[in-house]
């Protein structure tokens, strides 16, 4: 197959200010999904269980909007490669990976190789072909991967050795999200809507998460958390619709290394919301990780747009 025919993602793409304006937005109300678990969790919900229901949830609303707009889902395979697919890689196999090893890794060092997930999507990308070498794309890649370092590497260490072999386990998160991200691009039928595409890999995950948290004994029937912690489930099925449909939309416009830089900003971001809802402060290592991770995004904008005028 020629290249011209295996890259008709990368070939139409390009970095505007939608692009822009849908990144910082989602890169804005990612860490709210982390927050929302925090409260959910310390309420008595199981962590499986408060990964499962807003996924359920919000795969079953998006479905119904995508229904109400004429846009009802196809059964052929294309598409249901398409949900599938994009359901175990970027969302369910993830998820499943982060929920197991919660308690059992430093939230910082989870983090940290969380944070691997851009330079592995670019790594991806280039493999199979969607995105090409671009010097500024890697050098924006290496910028935010330092920032991240910057703010991690003085606080995050090993408590125990033999928490090396979860640490291993660990590192499926980011290969899952990079691999994920890259066949988004090539799955996708050009004409699905992200309504239906959203819902799909969210019922697939959900479908996938649902013996996950069956096996784990954490099966929960919305009964004996704190008066209150229900709403988290609510606000979590809100979020996850939001930001998923605005997950699709990036890749679509700007391709899938382009959007992987949302992961920078989400770091950010959640300083951001510590700072206001919970009252933390951070040292200079996270301000100056912080003004990395901008310069990343910059880089990486530049070089997409290099790579488009380029294409020409």
């Amino acid at each position: 197959m020629k290249a011209k025919e295996r890259l008709p993602i990368r070939m139409e793409t390009r970095v505007g200010a939608l692009s822009l304006a849908l990144m910082l937005a989602g890169g804005i109300i990612a860490p709210l999904r982390f927050v929302l678990n925090k409260f959910a969790v310390d309420g008595g919900v199981p962590p499986f269980a408060f990964a499962f229901w807003p996924m359920l949830f919000a795969g079953t609303l998006l479905l119904l909007v995508a229904v109400l707009r004429g846009e009802a889902p196809s059964l052929k395979f294309a598409h249901l490669r398409a949900y599938v697919t994009v359901g175990i890689f970027a969302m369910g196999a993830p998820m499943a990976v982060l929920t197991f090893l919660a308690d059992k890794l430093p939230q910082g060092l989870i983090s940290m190789v969380v944070i691997l997930a851009p330079t592995l999507t670019y790594l991806f990308a280039i493999m199979l072909r969607v995105d090409r070498l671009k010097l500024l794309s890697c050098v924006g890649l290496a910028v935010g991967l330092g920032g991240i370092m910057l703010i991690v590497l003085p606080d995050v260490s090993l408590p125990e050795p033999g928490m090396v072999w979860w640490l291993l386990l660990a590192l499926l998160a980011p290969v899952f999200l990079g691999l994920g991200n890259v066949l988004i691009a090539l799955v996708r039928p050009p004409t699905m809507p992200p309504t239906v595409l959203a819902a799909g890999m969210m019922l697939t995950a959900a479908a996938l998460l649902a013996p996950i948290m069956a096996a784990s004994g954490q099966f929960y029937l919305f009964d004996g958390a704190t008066p209150g912690v229900h709403w988290n489930f609510l606000y979590a099925t809100l979020l996850n619709s939001v930001f998923y449909v605005v997950f699709l939309e990036i890749i679509r416009l700007s391709g899938p290394v382009f959007f992987s830089q949302m992961n920078y900003l989400a770091v950010a971001a959640g300083f951001g919301w510590g700072m206001i809802l919970f009252g933390e402060r951070y040292s200079l290592y996270v301000w100056g990780g912080t003004a990395l991770m901008a310069m990343s995004v910059l880089l990486l904008t530049l070089g997409a747009r290099a790579g488009t005028r380029a294409e020409k």
